[in-house]
């Protein structure tokens, strides 16, 4: 299983999303989270679809985690540069 994002664009209306929910778990998909205008499930590609048709204006893409390494500071370059030494 994979986890997909289902986000309304249009709107952050509360009731909005918890109809949305009850859409989605009435088709056998597990809703992991709700937030405004959006709702993270988990469900096959092939479950994601059907929520995608039975939930019109609402758009929806595989969850990506991405992780930003921070760049070292002058002073970390400085200390390993004299370590290197």
């Amino acid at each position: 299983m994979m986890r997909y994002v289902f986000y309304f664009p249009l709107s952050v209306d509360p009731k909005l999303v918890a109809a949305a929910k009850k859409t989605a778990k009435d088709l056998g998909v597990t809703v992991l989270r709700t937030v405004a205008g959006s709702m993270l499930v988990e469900a096959e590609a092939s479950e994601a679809a059907l929520v995608a048709k039975a939930l019109p204006g609402w758009q929806y893409s595989v969850e990506s985690m991405t992780h930003r390494i921070p760049e070292r500071t002058p002073l970390q370059r400085a200390r390993e540069a004299r370590q290197a030494t």
